[in-house]
């Protein structure tokens, strides 16, 4: 079910899992239940002409940085 919420940045998804590849972060063989292909966790952070500002890309599926690891990425390229 969509659910239509008010937002101030952009939500992205990858359903065909071509940005994925590009990136090189698909996890062959990653998913435990079906041994089938996965995303590699990551999370990126973009300005607002769209460059990569600051990113973490993590060893394990489970692995995902805390939010105030983030906020703190954040404010360190935006307080400079």
């Amino acid at each position: 079910m969509e659910k239509a919420i008010k937002a101030t940045f952009t939500f992205a998804a990858d359903e065909s899992g071509e940005l994925i590849d590009y990136l090189g972060l698909r996890h062959k063989g990653g998913n435990p239940e079906n041994g089938g292909d996965i995303p590699q966790s990551a999370s990126f952070l973009f300005d607002n002409s769209g460059k990569v500002i600051w990113s973490n890309v993590a060893g394990n599926y489970r692995v995902r940085p805390t939010p105030s690891e983030v906020l703190d990425a954040a404010r360190k390229y935006y307080d400079r």
